[in-house]
């Protein structure tokens, strides 16, 4: 009897994987691919600005699973637009990296700060297909208007 039921869990174990691999294969990707871009920003001296340089750019297949944008509460913001076939397809906002709030503690109570940063690594993650071709970059900073810094070949 303890045979019989080692023997039955055993190839319904060996059953399970068998069909979980075959369904891995199944997978269409759809020329969707993930591409993170690796960015510094910087400010400027001589000509009062910010400034977007590449870094790097990494594209691999795949699908982002739960792509969602959260709110931005920042009077500072970078618009990141995707384009595909130089057609607008889908915008992103994101804090802007130079301008921080930090919290601290100062004797009892909570403290927070406004710091401004000279320059300042980030990335962006976004989802693309073979004919997303280029992303352009905008910064909106307090009390000012909007102004493209960059635009980059995908």
């Amino acid at each position: 009897m303890r045979t019989f039921l080692l023997l039955s869990i055993l190839l319904t174990s060996c059953g399970l994987t068998k069909s979980t691999e075959s369904n891995r294969s199944d997978i269409q990707y759809d020329n969707n691919a993930i591409v993170f871009v690796i960015l510094r920003i910087r400010k400027d001296s001589v000509e009062e600005n910010n400034v977007i340089e590449f870094v790097s750019k990494t594209k691999i297949i795949g699908k982002i699973k739960n792509e969602y944008q959260s709110q931005v509460d920042s009077e500072n913001f970078l618009t990141i637009d995707l384009y595909e076939q130089d057609k607008l397809i889908k915008t992103i906002v994101i804090a802007h990296p130079l301008y921080k709030n930090v919290e601290y503690l100062e004797g009892n109570s909570l403290v927070s700060k406004s710091i401004e940063l000279n320059t300042e690594e980030f990335f962006i993650r976004l989802q693309i297909k073979d004919n997303s071709n280029k992303i352009k970059i905008s910064e909106t900073l307090k009390n000012a208007t909007s102004k493209e810094l960059t635009t980059i070949k995908l």
